[in-house]
């Protein structure tokens, strides 16, 4: 393979995408792909390197990595169970991801996730090294360029979070297991082996440590800034198990967050502004990718009984109830009804995107709400301290009873008393992720995988608890797509028991 040395064009939107892969049987000594630029000439200016990052940020829509994107939205939901495969997703990589039993070999969907988190790596990559090489004097905006090299970093560091906790062992921050973290751009064949899982937690939190410093306070929830840096690096340290420092950091996006980042005062606000760009200025929403006219985000899609449907199982989990002293607290009342049954092809869909007849335009994927913040705190604060604290307690009511939750003593969609143990704490918390951030990316997937590892996998809550097929924790991640490990003879190490 010759030096990849061009950044695409995008004719319509005007985003510069960068190139990551090339035809291995094909000589590009002298090829020059339709629609480029030299890649050394290419970020000459504010305006180009600022289209550069554009086309960084697009990465997440469905028209900029084709099939890529919503399909990596809603694979973990299929493979905890609360979401079943759509109509027409019926072949074998699918069912792979239905039983627990992901396929290495032969899979599409597998590849083109694994590539196109790739792909958004590798265009940050070339955004940083073209960047950092451009004179202060070209940019008219003070402090400008120092804020587009940290906003591309925030945007690796959320690139390399995505490639470990899909394809690699997360959870383990002593496993040999972790990605290949890349931090230049791709210029030629040379493949190297994956790093450690400690060695990528450690390349992801420098990114974000750089965001938090440089990052814009917000220039839109469109783009990464300060605030996301910070929650983004709280989720990364709660899977890794520094739970203190992530507790450190939730409390500091909560006491300062002021009117840009706070919980909107009702649940429902976030979502129903699907006529209006409304919906992209709630202060709930620390960064999301937006849809938009051509380039869809395209969850709206993703949902709608084509690719996925939301099951019963889901209903039914949120629906349940724990007993607490002399209380049956319910998990959930009112966010059920964001689920609505899907009468042409089974199960659910969900009203936080648009419905299935026009997805896309007016609809923002969630990368990180304020929502999570006080949950990963909640979680966090009892983890560090193997109690359940006040801060922990008052962090998961807030949210509760920002969704109709009453403090009465009674049965019913209660807030959690002072007398529950930490056990029963901990899985309150798990279900309210569950029911506060379903269908967000994910996250609930994730969290199954934690607490199953927290215990020693099998020793203790599992995810075959939930999920009868998930009985090994190997195929808890996907597999890296055999024909990538061959494209680079191999160097890159498979996960277990694929």
């Amino acid at each position: 393979m010759k030096n990849l040395k061009y950044i695409y064009i995008g004719l319509v939107s005007a985003a510069m995408l960068i190139a990551v892969s090339c035809q291995l049987t094909e000589d590009l000594d002298n090829y020059k792909p339709p629609y480029a630029l030299e890649v050394d000439t290419a970020i000459n200016s504010q305006l180009s390197a600022e289209l550069a990052l554009t086309g960084a940020y697009s990465t997440f829509r469905q028209q900029s990595s084709p099939q890529a994107f919503p399909t990596f939205y809603v694979v973990h939901d299929i493979m905890s169970g609360y979401s079943n495969n759509g109509s027409v997703r019926t072949g074998s990589e699918y069912v792979g991801w239905a039983t627990n039993n992901p396929i290495a070999t032969g899979s599409r969907y597998t590849k083109l996730i694994y590539s196109g988190l790739y792909d958004l790596i590798n265009r940050t990559n070339w955004l940083i090294e073209k960047v950092s090489q451009l004179d202060n004097k070209v940019f008219t905006n003070p402090g400008r360029k120092t804020e587009i090299l940290a906003e591309a970093k925030i945007l690796r560091a959320l690139g390399h979070f995505y490639l470990l906790r899909t394809f690699g062992q997360f959870y383990d921050v002593n496993s040999e297991y972790g990605i290949l973290v890349r931090t230049a751009p791709v210029k030629n064949s040379k493949i190297t082996p994956r790093n450690t899982v400690a060695e990528t937690y450690t390349a992801i939190i420098e990114d974000l440590d750089e965001g938090i410093a440089n990052a814009p306070d917000l220039r839109s929830k469109k783009y990464t800034n300060k605030t996301f840096a910070k929650g983004l690096k709280a989720r990364v340290l709660l899977y890794k198990g520094d739970y203190a420092n992530a507790a450190i950091l939730c409390e500091d996006i909560i006491a300062k967050g002021g009117s840009n980042f706070k919980l909107e005062p009702t649940y429902g606000a976030i979502f129903d502004e699907h006529d209006s760009d409304a919906i992209f200025t709630s202060s709930e929403v620390l960064f999301g990718t937006a849809g938009e006219s051509g380039a869809e985000v395209g969850m709206g899609a993703g949902y709608d009984g084509y690719d996925a449907t939301i099951s019963q199982v889901y209903k039914n989990a949120i629906a349940g109830s724990m007993t607490v002293g002399s209380q049956t607290i319910t998990y959930d009342a009112s966010r059920t009804s964001a689920f609505v049954r899907n009468f042409t092809y089974g199960g659910f869909y969900t009203t936080k995107y648009t419905n299935e007849s026009t997805p896309g335009t007016k609809e923002f994927f969630y990368h990180m709400r304020m929502a999570e913040v006080y949950l990963i705190l909640a979680e966090a604060s009892a983890r560090a301290n193997n109690a359940v604290t006040p801060q922990a307690l008052q962090a998961i009511n807030t949210i509760r009873i920002r969704a109709g939750a009453t403090t009465t003593g009674g049965n019913g969609f209660e807030t959690y008393p002072s007398t529950i143990t930490l056990a029963q704490f901990l899985t309150a918390v798990r279900y309210e992720k569950l029911a506060e951030l379903y269908a967000e990316g994910g996250e609930s997937w994730f969290d199954l995988i934690r607490y199953d590892y927290a215990d020693g996998f099998g020793k203790g809550f599992k995810v075959s608890d939930v999920k009868a097929s998930a009985l090994n924790p190997d195929k808890f991640i996907l597999p890296i797509p055999t024909e990538s490990i061959d494209a680079g003879n191999r160097v890159i190490k498979q996960n277990p028991s694929y």
